[in-house]
């Protein structure tokens, strides 16, 4: 996970409280952030661009600055000294991206602290701006259909707060908003810009504009930013087969920025900056409401005066208008009887309410033995279950506290059967050369079955509640996982041998009268190579079943149809028993369809093998 720094100066003044260095990084700790240490750090500026980098006394300064792309021969060709710090670095906890800045951990601190406590109530101004949203740009082929704003007034920028700005921004773009695959977030100083604003699309030839830290160049064209640009490179990808581009315009023709991939250079940020537009654009409306509550939020938390106000804006779109940010609260409802009995602490039905608002909760208490209500801020994007906010009541409450007890009987514990398996097939695999990955059991039907040219089953495992299109169901098999991860590697040098041991679910095999579905522990193999082919993989699958103690005898390999196969280069494994035949796994060459899918330019061959059902005992 990415590493932070955080001013400890700036810290300090936002806590409202005299305490330690050592005293803050221990309260970190206790909130559940992963504290490396208080350190001191250089701070160089580009030569090239305003790009600034930070270093510890033990990191050597890099030759090449990421923002122009210039490299030099030695250090002091590439950057000059800009003064120092004292920061508290720490690892970013993606599931709280409201703490990933000084403004929101003061925020959390204060609470945990018991300085102050409840949830802040952020009064935002009626909206005097407007963005008119272009009807065009609503069409899903751009994939940017929803834009949210809000205005921060009264800031008062230095060069800290300014990189503080920065920073947050692309840790959210980190963990939020999925690499801005989600949605993508901007800032600028609205003093540049004259109301109203137009989300609309511009031509990616004909279009000039000034990109960000990208030294004294001319205008370019979004075409030349996107080849040459390192921003432009890096997201590309995001734009690919459009000819227009969305865009951010000011009525006085100033640009705001080209979502997803970078801001323009006349609307940026500075230390002369006192009023602040922020948009988050994107395709997932869920994410892109709790970006803007963050970033809107984090930003007025920044501000140590105090007089930092927030207002809202008018988003004009083809068929609604709307005023963001909303900053909708939450509702759930906690048992304190329920927090007890999970956690095993002796704590009572007001010291659950005391703790929940050491958490920045506003709680309504309906009097005891009965739950209570609880309206969670809107920059919280973690909480989606009581057991969430039992996991608040914990850490309000103090891991620190909570004294280890040992059981009070003890039992000697065996492995299960299918996990020896499990480990034997790995071990034969590693010793064929391959090298083991990891990848989720959640999936999506566009990965598991349209890219492989399968149809859609009616019978799979799908989620209740997903928390983003890209995990919307369980996977059925190894395949897509194994492509996936190739498709994330073609830099690496060929061949490519990589194996998983696994869990699938499925229906398959399941009894007529049992309605819940199999969970099926499986090892699966990909070779990619430019002369990958069924006979390598053939063999592969033989030594693997000699490994496994498996007869060669009870083996039958049948010639069936395979939809994500190469038309006669495939084969379903069966294994003989003494009173069926049963399928336990199948290898083939990959379908050049389902390659180009997946953006793999060399062939493919894929191999599984059933280890057997998972059972847990309790």
């Amino acid at each position: 996970m990415p590493v932070i720094g955080i001013s400890v100066a700036r810290l300090h003044e936002l806590l409202k409280s005299d305490i330690s260095q050592e005293k803050v990084a221990e309260l970190l700790e206790q909130i559940g952030c992963d504290v490396e240490g208080v350190v001191n750090v250089r701070r160089f500026i580009s030569k090239h661009s305003d790009y600034v980098i930070e270093v510890t006394p033990q990191e050597s300064l890099p030759l090449t600055d990421p923002t122009s792309g210039f490299t030099g021969d030695r250090p002091q060709d590439v950057w000059a000294e800009a003064g120092e710090e004292t920061v508290v670095r720490l690892d970013l906890l993606p599931v709280r991206p409201d703490i990933f800045d000084a403004g929101g951990l003061a925020r959390a601190l204060r609470g945990y602290m018991g300085v102050e406590t409840g949830r802040r109530d952020y009064s935002a101004a009626t909206p005097t701006w407007r963005v008119e949203v272009d009807a065009r740009i609503t069409d899903p082929r751009f994939k940017r259909p929803l834009i949210q704003c809000a205005i921060i007034r009264n800031l008062e920028i230095d060069d800290n707060l300014l990189r503080a700005i920065m920073r947050l921004q692309e840790n959210l773009h980190w963990a939020l908003c999925r690499d801005r695959k989600f949605a993508s977030i901007g800032a600028y100083d609205l003093d540049t810009l004259e109301n109203p604003i137009r989300y609309t699309l511009v031509d990616r030839h004909a279009f000039r504009f000034k990109p960000l830290f990208w030294g004294q160049r001319d205008p370019v064209s979004p075409e030349t930013m996107l080849t040459e640009h390192p921003k432009g490179i890096d997201y590309a990808h995001l734009v690919e087969g459009m000819d227009e581009l969305p865009a951010l315009l000011s009525a006085n023709e100033n640009v705001l920025s080209l979502p997803p991939i970078i801001n323009a250079e006349e609307t940026k940020l500075t230390t002369n900056t006192k009023n602040v537009l922020v948009d988050v654009t994107g395709s997932n409306e869920r994410v892109v409401e709790k970006a803007i509550s963050i970033l809107a939020t984090s930003l007025v938390e920044l501000d140590p005066r105090g007089q930092a106000t927030l207002e809202r804006v008018e988003m004009a779109f083809p068929d609604r208008t709307l005023t963001t940010p909303a900053l909708a609260v939450d509702e759930f409802s906690v048992d304190p009887a329920f927090a007890q009995r999970w956690l095993g602490i002796d704590i009572s039905h007001q010291d659950c309410v005391e703790l929940l608002n050491k958490m920045r909760h506003e709680v309504v208490d309906h009097g005891t033995g009965r739950p209570l209500s609880v309206r969670v801020p809107a920059y919280r994007c973690d909480i989606m279950h009581e057991v969430d906010l039992v996991e608040d009541i914990a850490i309000a409450y103090g891991y620190h506290r909570i004294k280890p007890e040992l059981v009070p009987t003890f039992t000697a514990g065996q492995g299960l059967a299918i996990n020896t398996r499990s480990r034997q097939a790995a071990a034969a695999l590693t010793g064929l050369g391959f090298t083991e990955c990891l990848s989720l059991v959640l999936t999506s039907e566009r990965n598991h079955y349209e890219k492989m040219r399968r149809e859609i089953s009616a019978r799979r495992v799908t989620l209740a509640n997903p928390i983003s299109q890209d995990q919307t169901m369980m996977r059925e098999n190894l395949h897509s996982s194994l492509l996936e991860l190739l498709a994330l590697n073609t830099d690496h040098p060929l061949p490519q041998r990589i194996f998983e041991v696994g869990d699938v679910v499925t229906y398959a095999g399941a009894p007529a009268d049992q309605p819940r579905p199999r969970e099926v522990r499986m090892i699966g193999g990909a070779i990619c190579a430019t002369r990958a082919g069924y006979a390598g993989g053939r063999s592969v699958l033989d030594a693997l079943l000699h490994e496994m103690g498996i007869d060669s005898a009870l083996i039958e390999y049948r010639a069936e149809p395979n939809p994500s196969a190469l038309e006669g280069r495939s084969a379903t494994v069966y294994r003989k028993d003494s009173e069926s035949v049963l399928p336990i796994g199948e290898v083939f060459e990959v379908h050049p369809e389902v390659l180009e899918n997946w953006r793999l330019n060399n062939p493919v061959l894929l191999f599984n093998l059933v280890l057997g059902d998972v059972e847990y005992h309790h």
